[in-house]
């Protein structure tokens, strides 16, 4: 199995899928450039990362590489793999998809790339679903079929970030644009609608954001709760603190509301484009 560092992983996460595939797992970084020296995914410590850009350093990403893909494939291939699922983030905020699919083209009958539509949370959400699969004996082209359905059906997201700057120096602001006229009058809340940002909220102040990302909370889990999956709300903030007074208010309104939750570190890469002050919530089943 493979995918790209946007998930950023727990180091428990990443034990199970490497026990899951019997160590058959690789995360394909991509980069960060701060005042113009790079960074592989996960080098930096998100407080400092956030420390740089609030004062103002030029922040920037690369993508993950075809090159990086075609080794990652290979070394897995040199170690026994027989085949290979890869999830990626949305192919609608990076090329690391398309990294992804170019570096399988000369052993399409042998890798399954799954653009998961999401990252983060809801990506390494999909990596679960994936490993299920696996653990369950089921044969790769299933389980990628799988792990698109679920994404499409079982994972929302919604986050409010500081400013749309970030975003919009970027390019991945989608269908938020139409927020940009009125950024000094709105604090908004987006989201993701097939892989790419869109709004859906907009209110005067920070903790209106919240209380509206606690709301949509209880709407997702409405949406894809059943009685066969638990529904689970993981929080992700930029500075990776679980203490963030932001993520304390957050979690304590989403669990009153009969809902669990966990939390995740954004990535680097995430921050780079939403901002330091992002905070987010997806909610998901689990397999």
């Amino acid at each position: 199995m493979v995918t790209d560092s946007t998930a950023q992983l727990s180091a428990a996460e990443d034990a199970t899928l490497r026990e899951v595939t019997g160590d058959l797992f690789a995360v394909v970084p991509l980069t960060v450039l701060v005042g113009g020296i790079a960074f592989a995914d996960g080098e930096l410590e998100p407080a400092d990362l956030c420390q740089k850009m609030d004062e103002g350093a030029e922040v920037s990403t690369s993508m993950a590489t075809p090159a990086q893909f075609a080794n990652a494939y290979s070394t897995l291939i040199d170690q026994g793999a027989e085949a290979i699922i890869t999830v990626t983030m949305s192919g609608e905020l990076s090329g690391t998809r398309d990294s992804a699919v170019a570096a399988a083209q000369n052993e399409e009958s042998l890798i399954n790339v799954v653009d998961s539509r999401t990252t983060s949370a809801g990506l390494a959400g999909a990596l679960s679903i994936a490993a299920a699969g696996i653990s369950q004996g089921h044969d790769v082209a299933s389980i990628a079929g799988t792990v698109a359905d679920w994404c499409a059906a079982e994972t929302r997201t919604a986050f409010a970030p500081e400013t749309l700057e970030h975003l919009r120096r970027g390019g991945r602001i989608g269908a938020a644009s139409s927020l940009l006229g009125r950024a000094l009058q709105i604090v908004p809340v987006l989201g993701l609608s097939a892989g790419a940002v869109a709004p859906v909220g907009r209110v005067r102040t920070r903790a209106k954001a919240l209380e509206r990302m606690a709301a949509l909370a209880g709407e997702f889990a409405a949406e894809i709760a059943s009685d066969e999956q638990e529904v689970y709300v993981e929080i992700q903030h930029a500075d990776g603190q679980l203490s963030h007074p932001d993520v304390v208010t957050l979690r304590e309104t989403i669990e009153a509301l009969g809902l669990s939750t966990t939390f995740r570190t954004l990535s680097a890469i995430i921050t780079a484009h939403v901002g330091a002050g992002t905070i987010g919530i997806t909610v998901q089943t689990r397999p």
